[in-house]
């Protein structure tokens, strides 16, 4: 169903449609980014893009006059991803000092120490989980939100965040318009492979924060080690 009202939208709106989709689906909505940027690249074929004639070789120019801009598709795509990332960006940035109901409940969950917590990692870790975090669906939004949150620089953050567009963006793109004679098998086989993207990602996740508890215990225990010993003992190893 989902599926379906994307293409109708792309189909009549092109542009403006994966533009706002994107900004829908950067704010939270389970929109998955894949499924509209790969039948973006499809329209772009002038082949096999059923806005184009339909006698679309014999009128290859024609055909291409027909259909979307392809390079046009990437910067609505660029422009759309960026948009909605960035309202959650300032939603966590601003949003959770406001005086409403939910800044109020988000207070309480991220008081003060755990929000200096927050800030220290992301001042630590901050670039690599974002990047990270763009290509993991469910996990982005709130990933976008704590960037605001620990005060990580604007522009910083949308240097990161485009970096990792600039990879997803035009990569589904060109595998729409590249497979545009076989699309339906193409979301056939994403929706197979996508289970095992999704765990793929986990399970990094899993590693990275299983690394960084590690790495945390070794520096106490290092740093316990180090004041356990005599100031005589500790220039001895300097």
């Amino acid at each position: 169903m989902l599926t379906s009202v994307l293409r109708y939208l792309l189909l009549h709106f092109t542009y403006y449609a994966l533009g706002l989709i994107l900004v829908a689906g950067g704010l939270g909505l389970p929109i998955p980014e894949d499924v509209p940027l790969i039948f973006s690249g499809y329209l772009c074929n002038p082949v096999e893009s059923p806005l184009a004639p339909a006698n679309a070789a014999a009128q290859h120019h024609a055909a291409y006059a027909a259909v979307p801009n392809a390079w046009m598709m990437f910067l609505a795509g660029m422009i759309g991803m960026l948009c909605g990332d960035t309202i959650l960006y300032f939603v966590g940035r601003n949003g959770i000092d406001s005086k409403n109901f939910i800044a109020g409940h988000v207070r309480k969950v991220l008081h003060s120490k755990r929000r200096e917590k927050v800030e220290k990692y992301f001042a630590r870790h901050g670039n690599l989980t974002l990047f990270i975090g763009r290509f993991v669906p469910g996990v982005r939004a709130l990933v976008f939100a704590l960037c605001g949150i620990s005060k990580m620089p604007y522009l910083q953050f949308v240097a990161v965040d485009g970096l990792a567009g600039l990879i997803s963006v035009p990569t589904f793109i060109f595998i729409g318009y590249h497979f545009a004679h076989s699309i339906n098998a193409v979301f056939a086989r994403l929706a197979e492979v996508k289970h095992y993207i999704y765990l793929a990602a986990i399970a990094a996740a899993l590693v990275g924060m299983v690394i960084f508890l590690l790495r945390k215990r070794w520096l106490r225990q290092k740093a316990a080690g180090a004041q356990g010993k005599t100031p005589a003992e500790q220039n001895h190893i300097g």
